[in-house]
């Protein structure tokens, strides 16, 4: 029973408000934690559709149960366990929870009623987009209204599981070789547009080189970020990372071009992250704690490119981070595009004349993309675009936006 008793306490802080991966990390030397794991975010991953469920079979009920009644029907649909071992560990757990054998029987009778009835559920299931796909309606309501043409094929690649991204280091291995080292360990894999994705996740212990700087895990779409500076023939010698944890993307140019990088971050412990990846890889950069909506860290020498990896709703990361899609209001988008409004014109002031600065987001919305970067155009000084990318999520990345503009 324990580790029900852990499952529900992580989801209901998550649906509180809290981080789905941050409070899993509590519990990071559980030896159940991969079962715990796979419940907590495949529960978050079909929220909207086990929730129908549950309002088809009862009208209300406490917070607590409900939960009971959510884990429950994701073990009946989503499970190898049998269903009479479903029912009898959820029952027990109910009278665990709450002493009530009025709790035994009410779990009981709906799981059981679920089970009967569970055909004609996915059946109205697959005539609801919200609940096909699982995700709100207010977030397809969106997309559609963006891009009509394209708005599904975000909903189903947003139903795959995470993909695995490996970055090469190009300095010390190249991708023929490691894709040669990758046949050689039987380990399956994908390469598009020169980036290679493992069919199965697996514990960077097993990867080839990766303690040796060559290799790194990192989503493809994220790695776009040198794509785009290298295809517009940018060739930077100060660079300043704003919001650079975990440094990914710092890591990334650094093994790409020789230059001066300051990574900031606001938050030291998220520097600390900075850190680690640098000297695994064997990299040197200025590491500073400061806010990117400040200039207090600033010390007056400017830089020929900016990246501002600014914070954002994250809703293009939705099937790694499950939760977002249950927990995040329509409203957090206008919060976040007017802060994103603010650092980047703190940071277009330490920009040099006839340099760059390259706006990301793992945003899905326009409002975090497209209408900011034309407010940057229309506001800013002497601001030009000159690309700008959305990458569309599949089963082998997530969904990032990329904004090259320059200072002229």
């Amino acid at each position: 029973m324990e580790t029900y008793f852990i499952i529900l306490k992580i989801v209901l802080q998550t649906l509180a408000g809290k981080n789905l991966s941050d409070v899993l990390n509590e519990y990071k030397e559980n030896e159940d934690l991969p079962r715990i794991k796979n419940t907590c975010y495949g529960l978050f991953r079909n929220y909207y559709s086990i929730n129908f469920c549950i309002d088809k079979l009862l009208k209300s009920t406490t917070q607590e149960l409900r939960t009971i009644l959510q884990i429950g029907i994701f073990e009946l649909k989503y499970s190898n366990k049998p269903n009479y071992a479903v029912l009898n560990d959820l029952v027990n757990f109910a009278f665990e929870v709450t002493n009530k054998e009025s709790s035994k029987k009410f779990i009981n009778g709906v799981l059981r009623e679920f089970t009967r009835n569970e055909e004609v559920f996915q059946e109205m299931i697959e005539k609801d987009y919200s609940l096909k796909y699982n995700i709100p309606n207010w977030i397809i309501s969106k997309l559609k209204l963006q891009n009509k043409a394209v708005y599904l094929h975000y909903l189903e690649g947003f139903n795959y599981h995470p993909a695995f991204g490996i970055r090469i280091n190009d300095r010390k291995t190249n991708i023929d070789l490691y894709t040669e080292q990758l046949k050689v360990n039987n380990i399956d894999y994908h390469v598009i547009d020169k980036k290679i994705i493992l069919d199965k996740a697996l514990n960077v212990s097993l990867l080839s080189q990766f303690d040796l700087g060559c290799v790194s895990v990192q989503d493809i779409a994220a790695q776009y970020t040198i794509n785009i500076l290298k295809e517009n023939n940018i060739n930077p010698h100060d660079v300043l990372d704003a919001c650079s944890a975990p440094g990914g993307k710092t890591c990334q140019i650094l093994e790409n071009y020789e230059c001066n990088l300051t990574a900031l971050d606001i938050d030291k412990n998220r520097i600390a992250k900075v850190e680690q990846n640098l000297d695994r890889l064997n990299l040197q950069a200025t590491t500073i704690v400061g806010n990117a909506l400040s200039k207090d860290w600033w010390n007056g020498n400017k830089f020929d490119l900016i990246l501002a990896d600014v914070p954002c709703s994250a809703s293009g990361t939705i099937k790694r981070n499950p939760d977002i899609k249950v927990v995040r209001p329509e409203n957090d988008i206008i919060r976040f595009a007017a802060n994103q409004r603010k650092i980047v014109t703190n940071l277009w002031d330490m920009l040099e004349n006839n340099s760059y600065m390259l706006y990301v987001t793992c945003s899905i919305f326009n409002e975090e993309n497209q209408d900011n970067v034309k407010w940057f155009v229309d506001n800013l000084f002497c601001c030009e675009l000159i690309e700008e990318r959305q990458i569309i999520p599949t089963e082998y990345n997530d969904s990032l936006y990329y904004a090259l503009i320059y200072k002229k």
